[in-house]
């Protein structure tokens, strides 16, 4: 159990990286819509998967 609570919360570290370095690009500099498209299409089957749980 103690393993799983170490995962969670590296995947939650991870996420809050990843957003804190959207907003920051996000602010410097546009993406392309393809750019855009990607990162829409991951985040999406990233609340698939966690809607399994709802």
């Amino acid at each position: 159990m103690y393993q799983n609570k170490v995962y969670v919360t590296d995947i939650l570290n991870k996420m809050g990286h990843i957003m804190e370095r959207f907003k920051l690009l996000s602010r410097k500099k546009s993406f392309k819509k393809e750019e855009i498209d990607n990162i829409d299409y991951h985040l999406s089957e990233i609340m698939k998967v966690l809607n399994k749980y709802n």
